[in-house]
């Protein structure tokens, strides 16, 4: 995901495909770790370290470094 500019504030904004896969209906609480990956591999490694499994059929769309 992409961090853009909000107003005076930075934002994440959640794609829809995620949102779906989720249930996520707008007044949702969430839970969210922020970091900055450098690469597919280093971010399916962090969510494996935490313990995090994705939702089924979830496909890693980030672009290549």
């Amino acid at each position: 995901m992409q961090v853009s500019k909000w107003g005076n504030s930075l934002a994440v904004r959640i794609p829809s495909h995620i949102v779906k896969q989720l249930g996520l209906q707008e007044g949702d609480n969430v839970e969210a770790l922020f970091t900055r990956l450098k690469s597919k591999e280093e971010a399916l490694r962090s969510l494996k370290e935490i313990g995090k499994k994705l939702p089924s059929g979830f496909r890693f769309e980030r672009p290549k470094d």
